[in-house]
C-alpha cells in the first residue's frame, strides 16, 4: 500500500512547490520510502516529473520541484511508496508505461500480477521490473477498462491516457483502498487520505451535520460515499470514472461499475453440499497462496478464532518456508490455548504478544487524529497496537482472517432471524431444517440449553422458531438523517439483501475505512483472503444450508478446513472475541471523560448513556474528540 494525491484543474497553472509539498505531507507517513511527481498539460500533451527530497537517490537526475522551471500544468500526480514488490527505484512512481501512453500512480497491490503479466507476454508484451505496477500500466495500455475485472487484488489508481486525453480513476471491488476526492469550482482534488482535501486551494471544508447525527444515532458510516466533511466524498468501490474535455469532477464524468454482487442464490440441486466444499477450498487455498507474495516480512494474526486459524493453516500448508504467527493475550478475553493449538498441526514461528500496555486514555486524541473521523470501537486501538509491535519487528505486511463473518454470514444475531423466515419458505425440507438449526443452536452451550428447557418448562407446546432473535434493533431518536433511513430498512430486508447491505452500508465500508487507517497509520499493510472476490461471489450464491447446519455457522468453512484444523477450533462451542469492556471502562474513566461529553453535548447525561448505552456514548465521546482536533473549521 501507498499514499496517493493529486488534481485535475479547469484551467492551467504554474507548478506550487508549496502546494504540491502540501498534498504530499498529508500521505507521507503511507509511504515512507520514496515520493515521486509528475505534472501533465492536457491540452498540449505534454507531461514532466520531478522528484523532491525524499525520492529515491538513484533518480537524482530528476528535476527538484523546488526548482521547478514554471512548467504550465492542470493534472498532478503525487505518490509516496510503501514498497513491497520490486523494492528497487524501478518500482518508482508515478510510473509510465513502455509506449509512453499511460502514466498511473497506485496504491494497493495486484496478488495475481504475476498470472496477468504471463498473459500479457504471451501477447508481446515485454517488462523492465518485478512489480505489480507496470503490469497495471502495461494492462491498461493493452485492455483498457477490461483491466479491472482481470485483477485481483485492492487498488486505488489514477492514470492519465495520452492517447484519449483522459484520466481515469479507479477503485477495489470492496474498497480496501481508499480514495477520496473533493470538487471545487478550480477542479477536482483527490487523495488517499482525508486531510489532504480539507483547505483546496483556501477553501475550507465543513463538518457533514447530517453524516455526524446519522453516526451518533446509528453508527452507520459511508452513507452514499460521504464522509463527515461536507464536500468530500469516497470514490464507489468497484467503479471507474473518466474525466476528459469540460468534465472534470465525478459527478459530471462517466462513471461505471465493473462489478457487483451476486443478488441470486443456488439450490442444493444446481450444487451439491460436496462439490461445494471441494470448489470453496480451492478458491480459499489459492487466495491465501497469491496473498503470500511480497519481497518483504510478512507474518499472520492469530487470534484462536476459526477464521485466522484457516487462514494460518492454508498458509503453512502453501508456504515454501515456515510461516510467522502472531497472537495476542488479551486480559478477560485470553484467546491463547486456541491458537496455540495449531502448533499440534503446523510447525511455525509462533509469537505472543502478552503485553499490550492500556494507553489509550492516554493516547485517544492522537488516535483519533490518526483515524480522520469519529469511530465506534476503540479495539481499533489495541488492533493498532497489536500491529505497531508487529512493525517494531521487522514485519511489513499482515494476513488476517478478518470478513469471515460478513462472507459466511457468521454474525448469527444478525443474519440467522432471516436466514430462518427465508429457509422455511423453501418447502416442507427447508421448514424443518430451520426449525432443527433453531432447536441445536438453542442446546449448543450447557447456559443456551438452560434458557431452552426453561421455555419448555414454562410452555411445552411452544414451538422452537418462537425463540428466534429478533433483528437489530433501531435507535428511535430526532437526527440520523440518512443514516437512520438505511438502518430502519435493516428489518424489512431479506436474509440476502441484508448480507448485501453489509457490504454496501454498514460492516464491510466501516471496517474498510477503519482498518486502513489504523494500519496505514503505522504502516504496515493488511490482506485478506476471505474478502478475495471469487469467494465473495461463491458465498453470497450458496444456500442457506450451507452456511447453517445443526446449530452452526459457517458450516462450508468448518468442513472444508476440518482435515487442516484441532478440532478444538473447527468444533468450538463458543468464541470470546476481543470485545472493548465499553461499561467498566468508561465508569473507571468518567473523571476524563465526562468532561468530553459536555464539552461537546452538554445536554446528555453521562451516568444515564453510561447506564443504557455505553457504546452510543463512546460514539458521542469519538464525535467531540474529533471536532476539539479538526476546532479551526
Amino acid at each position: 500500500m501507498c499514499g496517493i494525491a493529486g488534481y485535475i484543474l479547469n484551467k492551467p497553472i504554474q507548478p506550487s512547490s508549496e502546494g504540491l509539498e502540501s498534498l504530499l505531507q498529508s500521505i507521507r507517513k503511507r509511504g515512507p520510502d520514496d515520493e515521486g511527481i509528475c505534472l501533465i498539460e492536457s491540452a498540449q500533451n505534454t507531461h514532466r516529473f520531478y522528484r523532491n527530497d525524499n525520492t529515491y537517490q538513484a533518480l537524482a537526475s530528476l528535476p527538484h520541484i523546488k526548482a521547478s522551471d514554471g512548467y504550465v500544468h492542470d493534472i498532478a500526480l503525487l505518490q509516496t511508496r510503501y514498497a513491497i514488490l520490486d523494492l528497487s527505484q524501478k518500482g518508482h512512481q508515478p510510473f509510465i508505461s513502455q509506449d509512453g501512453s499511460i502514466i498511473a500512480i497506485f496504491n494497493g497491490e495486484i496478488y495475481n500480477y504475476l498470472e496477468l503479466r504471463k498473459e500479457l507476454e504471451a501477447s508481446g508484451v515485454s517488462f523492465c521490473t518485478q512489480c505489480d505496477t507496470e503490469v497495471l500500466t502495461e494492462g491498461y495500455a493493452q485492455w483498457k477498462d477490461e483491466l479491472w475485472g482481470k485483477m485481483n487484488g485492492f487498488w486505488a489508481v489514477v492514470l492519465y491516457d495520452r492517447h484519449t486525453h483522459t484520466l481515469v480513476l479507479s477503485r477495489d471491488r470492496i474498497g480496501v483502498a481508499p480514495l477520496y476526492y473533493r470538487e471545487t469550482p478550480e477542479g477536482l482534488f483527490f487523495s488517499s487520505y482525508i486531510a489532504s482535501l480539507l483547505d483546496s486551494n483556501g477553501r475550507k471544508a465543513n463538518f457533514n451535520e447530517d453524516s455526524i447525527r446519522g453516526f451518533l444515532e446509528t453508527g452507520l458510516k459511508d452513507i452514499e460515499y460521504s464522509t463527515y466533511y461536507e464536500g468530500i466524498k469516497t470514490l464507489p468501490a468497484a467503479s471507474v470514472v473518466h474525466l476528459s474535455g469540460p468534465k472534470r469532477l465525478v459527478s459530471d464524468a462517466k462513471r461505471h461499475d465493473f462489478w457487483s454482487l451476486p443478488d441470486t442464490r443456488l439450490g442444493e440441486r444446481d450444487l451439491s453440499f460436496e462439490s461445494a466444499v471441494k470448489n470453496f477450498r480451492e478458491i480459499f487455498f489459492n487466495a491465501v497462496d497469491i496473498r503470500l507474495r511480497a519481497d518483504v516480512k510478512l507474518a499472520f494474526e492469530l487470534s484462536g478464532g476459526l477464521d485466522s486459524s484457516s487462514v494460518v493453516a492454508a498458509a503453512a500448508c502453501l508456504a515454501k518456508q515456515k510461516i510467522t504467527t502472531y497472537t495476542a493475550k488479551i486480559k478477560d478475553a485470553n484467546e491463547e490455548p486456541y491458537a496455540h493449538s495449531i502448533l499440534k498441526k503446523y510447525d511455525v514461528d509462533y509469537r505472543v504478544i502478552d503485553k499490550i500496555e492500556d494507553q489509550f486514555i492516554h493516547d485517544y486524541i492522537s488516535f483519533t487524529r490518526l483515524m480522520e473521523e469519529p469511530y465506534d470501537n476503540p479495539n481499533a486501538y489495541t488492533h493498532h497496537q497489536m500491529l505497531r509491535l508487529m512493525k517494531e519487528e521487522g514485519v511489513k505486511v499482515v494476513v488476517t482472517g478478518a470478513g469471515g463473518d460478513e462472507v459466511l454470514a457468521g454474525y448469527e444475531a444478525s443474519f440467522w432471524p432471516k436466514a430462518y423466515e427465508q429457509w422455511r419458505q423453501e418447502g416442507p425440507l427447508g421448514f424443518f431444517r430451520a426449525d432443527w438449526y433453531e432447536f441445536c443452536r438453542r442446546f449448543k452451550t450447557p447456559r443456551s440449553a438452560f434458557k431452552t428447557l426453561k421455555h419448555y418448562m414454562m410452555d411445552p407446546g411452544r414451538r422452537i422458531s418462537g425463540f428466534k432473535k429478533k433483528g437489530p434493533k433501531v435507535l428511535q431518536s430526532p437526527g440520523g438523517g440518512k443514516a437512520l433511513e438505511y438502518q430502519n430498512q435493516y428489518d424489512s430486508l431479506t436474509f440476502d439483501q441484508q448480507r448485501r447491505f453489509h457490504f454496501n452500508v454498514a460492516l464491510l465500508p466501516f471496517y474498510m475505512r477503519s482498518s486502513d487507517h489504523f494500519t496505514m497509520g503505522i504502516p504496515i499493510e493488511h490482506r485478506f483472503p476471505l474478502l478475495d472476490y471469487r469467494i465473495i461471489e461463491f458465498c453470497l450464491r450458496l444456500p442457506i444450508s450451507y452456511l447453517f447446519r445443526n446449530g452452526w455457522t459457517k458450516y462450508i468453512l468448518r468442513k472444508a478446513m476440518e482435515p487442516y484444523l484441532p478440532s478444538k477450533i473447527v468444533w468450538r462451542r463458543q468464541k470470546m472475541g476481543f470485545q472493548f469492556p465499553y461499561s467498566r471502562y468508561f465508569k473507571m474513566h468518567r473523571n476524563t471523560f465526562e468532561p468530553v461529553l459536555k464539552a461537546g453535548y452538554p445536554d446528555c447525561d453521562y451516568q444515564q448513556m453510561l447506564t443504557t448505552d455505553p457504546i452510543k456514548l463512546w460514539r458521542y465521546l469519538s464525535t467531540v474528540i474529533w471536532r476539539q482536533n479538526n476546532e479551526d473549521l
